[in-house]
């Protein structure tokens, strides 16, 4: 089972675990997508930390 919480904006929130290359484990709040398209959006400087390349900007309102 996942454990989370919705947020006041109702969206169900869950803790992602992303491990880097070397082992070193991030946790960032995820938004559950109930329209997941197998796409990801992380924040910019866990992009950097991760030394992922970006695919793909957009602005997040």
């Amino acid at each position: 089972m996942i454990n989370g919480l919705v947020n006041a904006e109702f969206e169900p929130i869950i803790p992602l675990s992303i491990r880097r290359a070397d082992g070193k484990v991030f946790t960032q709040d995820a938004i559950v997508d109930t329209g997941f398209n197998s796409w990801l959006s992380l924040p910019p400087y866990l992009i950097a930390e991760l030394n992922l390349k970006v695919l793909w900007r957009s602005p997040v309102y």
